[in-house]
This record gives C-alpha cells, structure tokens and sequence, in this order.
C-alpha cells in the first residue's frame, strides 16, 4: 500500500472509534432525556446546542489556515517556524474566547423570549449560560492543540482524546439523570466532564512537543484565515441553521423530531467519514512534495472507500431508519416521530455531504480557499432562502430540502474544481462516478426494502432485517467495485493480504 495511504490507517481506526462511542451515547442521552424530562427539554436543548454552535464562527477559517501553515515547517523540522505560528494561535484563541463568551451572554438574554410561550426567561437564560459554558471550554482550552496535532498527522491522537472526554461526558450525565438531578444539574456535570479533553491534550503536546508559546507571534499565518473564512461559515451555518429555521417558525416538539432522526443519520454520518478522516494532512503533505502519482492513487482509493462505506451503510440507514425511530420512541406520545419521507431525504442529504468531503479536503490540502469560497457563499444562500420558503409551504421536511439543494451544489463545485486544477483529470470520471453513487444506493435501498422479512415490532426482529439489509448492499457494492473500481479495490485487498500475512 502506497505511503499516502498509510498514513490515514491510524486516523481512519481512531476517527471511527470515536464515532462508535459517540453514536452509542447518542442513543444513550436522548433516550434518557426523552422518558425523564420529555420531547419539548429535548427540542429546547437540542435548539440551544445549535444555535451555540454558531459561535464557532469567530474562529472560522483559523485551524485550516494554521494547518497549511505548519505543513512546511514541520516536514522541515522548522522548530522557530513552528513556535512563531502556534504563539499566534494562542493569542489569537484568547481574543476569540474572549469575544465568544460576550456573545454567549447576549444570546442568553435574547433567547428565552423566542421560547417564553413555553419556558420562564430565567429557566432558558440559565440553561444557555450552562450549555454556553461547554462551548468555552472547548474554545480556551483544546483548539490549539488539536490544531498543532492534526498539522502533524496525528490526527489520531486528537481524536482518542475525544473518545476518552465523550465516555466521561456521558457517564457523568447519564448518573446525574437516573439519581433524579434536574437538567440544568445534568449539563453543569456535562461541563465539568468536558474539561478531560483539553487537559489531555495539554498534557501530550507538553510532553511530546518543545512549544516556545512566547515566541513572537506569526501573524501572517493567522491573517490567511480570511481566506478559509468562508469555507468553514458555510460549514457552520449549514450544520446549524436547520434547527435554528424551526425554532424559529415550528413549535419545540418538532426540533425533537428532527433531532432524534440527526442523531441516527448524523452518526452513520460521521463513521462514513471517519474513512476520509485526516486526508486533508495528508493530501497537503503530498502536494507539498510533489508527489502526483501518489496523490492521484491516493485520492482516487478515499473516494472509492467513501463510496462504498457510504453506500453500504446509508442504504442501510434508508431502509432501517422509520422502524428503529418507532421502535425508540414507542412510549413517547407527546409528538409524531413517524416520519418516513422525512427520514429518507436526511439519508440522502447526508450521502452527498459525505461525497463531497475527499474533493473538499484535496482542495483545503492544497489550500485553495480563496479559489474555492465563491461556492461556500453560494451554499449558504441557497440553504437559508431554500429552508425558509420550503418550511412555510411544506412543514418541517422544508429544511432538508435547502440543504440538500445547497449540498449538491457545493459538492458539484468542488469536484470540478478539483479534477480540472489539482488532479488534471477528465470531468468525466466524476460523471461516471456520481452516478454510480446514485444508481448504486438505489439498487441497494430498492433490494433492502425486499430484504425486510420480519415484522419490524421489536429489535431482535429489527436486528435480523438490518442484517438482511446490510448482507444484500454488501453484494451488490463489491459487484459494483469489481466493474468500475477494480484497482482499488484490489489495493486494499492486497493490504490485507499483507497483515495477514506478516502475522
């Protein structure tokens, strides 16, 4: 196996690691949440959590422009390099803490009256100042590290940092709720448990790197955030502004519908992309060395990973997710979380999401944010104005429709650009594999619903159609492999051959 490859085993192994414990707590915390506290606490955290994440915002563009700064001067062992750029990014992450905690402030005043029909201002002020609190945490105390380790292609490290905080989190927060602590009493704990991450991080920067973080700041690393600004607003507004639309114009009990079919879809999600995780070093290590036969190897094997773990596991999603929600919610009747349509087309949005990611990540390697942050803006246009009208004519479903118009615009933008000025490949592999993609999740979709031969009435039934479900898309996707991605996938065959064979 190539080195380009290679050195996204351990990111690859980590990231999905990460996401096996983040999709079993998610199936923890809300479950819990929703039989002690109900649907509308549910909604009304869910809609804080988002519109906090808007915050992320002040820091947009900071952590890939720093990281395509470091990519040179850690190949090159350039410690005084190094030490200039992460000072600046110290100083730099005070200000934006700073600046993040007076908004966090002001939201908590305005808020509660959004929601006043349905909480006391002072039961929703104080409850954002909590949650408010864990943004900071993570603001101060963890970026600059993550930053410096992700630089370093050790993207792994980070990432089992994570692990560690969200078992912590979730431990602390599920023994508050079954001990009858209140909600606010539950995320001051989640808070309190936050802190593990950053420590550790703290902790193995100390004892690994020789940071001078007095050193004269960079600041020309830090001003190149301008133009990785508008990528990573695209990014923020698109993952958030969903639940910020139906706070805003559906009651709270719908946010709670949304999120508990999220927090399905958003974990496959994150696994499929746990598979893409870390490529963005890794592509930016390879352009710098001139390297494009082994760029194009590379790439070419994420995007058939991406393809093939994407297909297998959200057709998978498509067909199992309606029941799975029935089955989850069965004793919660304060709202309708029976909703296939709605469901399907989160499926499908999230697919695309996940397409596009090895086109995004070869271009931010290759730091061509400037280049690209036309479409950025496009996106966010498109996903706003879409939502919107599509809310006010067609209920909740409308968010989803913004955003998979915005997403399939965006990924189309990204794949051109990045065939025709990074790759110099004919456009007309993308053709080809676009609609692979799209005939493969159909044909795996169309066969799983045949699959479903058990009554869907409790989860051992549940269990044994998923994996009828996932057997039939597996066959068809190794099908599909051998016609149209036979070299890669004989690439990772051979990999595993060779483990293997050296144990």
């Amino acid at each position: 196996m190539n080195k380009g490859i290679k050195t996204l085993k351990y990111n690859t192994f980590a990231t999905l690691l990460l996401e096996i414990i983040t999709f079993v707590s998610g199936l923890i915390m809300p479950r819990l949440i929703l039989s002690f506290f109900g649907s509308t606490d549910n909604g009304l955290i869910s809609s804080i959590t988002q519109f906090l994440g808007f915050s992320t915002i002040l820091r947009a563009g900071l952590g890939g422009a720093i990281r395509a700064s470091l990519y040179k001067p850690i190949a090159e062992k350039d410690a005084d390099k190094i030490d200039s750029i992460m000072a600046a990014t110290e100083r730099h992450m005070k200000k934006i803490a700073a600046i993040i905690a007076a908004s966090i402030f002001v939201f908590a005043c305005v808020y509660p009256f959004i929601v006043l029909d349905e909480y006391a201002w002072i039961y929703t002020f104080s409850m954002v100042l909590v949650i408010g609190s864990g943004t900071l945490v993570e603001n101060l105390f963890g970026i600059k590290c993550q930053i410096l380790l992700q630089a370093d292609q050790k993207y792994h490290v980070a990432t089992l940092t994570s692990v560690a905080g969200n078992v912590f989190v979730t431990l602390v927060s599920a023994c508050i709720i079954l001990c009858g602590g209140n909600m606010h009493l539950v995320k001051i704990g989640a808070v309190v448990a936050a802190f593990i991450k950053p420590l550790i991080l703290n902790l193995y920067v100390k004892r690994h790197y020789t940071i001078n973080w007095k050193a004269t700041p960079d600041t020309k690393a830090i001003g190149q955030r301008w133009n990785a600004f508008f990528q990573q607003v695209a990014t923020v507004v698109n993952e958030n502004v969903s639940l910020v639309i139906l706070t805003v114009l559906q009651p709270l009990a719908s946010i709670s519908v949304y999120t508990i079919h999220s927090m399905v879809v958003f974990n496959i999600r994150a696994i499929v992309n746990s598979f893409s995780a870390g490529s963005n070093s890794t592509f930016g290590s390879l352009l710098a060395s001139g390297d494009s036969k082994e760029l194009g190897k590379t790439f070419l094997f994420i995007e058939w990973m991406v393809f093939a773990v994407g297909c297998l596991l959200y057709s998978v999603t498509a067909t199992m997710l309606t029941p799975f929600v029935s089955l989850y919610t069965a004793s919660i009747t304060d709202a309708d979380y029976y909703q296939p349509v709605f469901g399907f087309v989160m499926v499908v949005w999230a697919l695309i999401a996940s397409v596009k990611l090895p086109y995004q990540y070869l271009a931010e390697g290759a730091g061509k944010f400037k280049e690209t942050r036309v479409g950025a803006i496009v996106e966010v246009i498109v996903n706003i104005t879409v939502s919107v009208v599509a809310v006010i004519y067609f209920g909740m479903i409308g968010v989803l429709i913004g955003a998979l118009c915005a997403c399939f615009i965006r990924t189309t933008e990204y794949a051109i650009f990045t065939f025709k000025n990074l790759l110099r490949r004919s456009v007309s592999h993308l053709l080809k594999h676009l609609v692979v993609v799209i005939c493969t999740f159909a044909g795996c979709y169309a066969v799983g619903r045949v699959f479903n031969f058990f009554e869907n009435t409790n989860y051992l039934n549940w269990v044994l159609n998923a994996i009828l479900s996932t057997g039939s898309s597996f066959v068809i996707i190794l099908i599909v492999s051998l016609l149209f991605y036979r070299q890669e996938l004989m690439m990772l065959l051979e990999n595993m051959r060779h483990k293997l064979s050296k144990k």
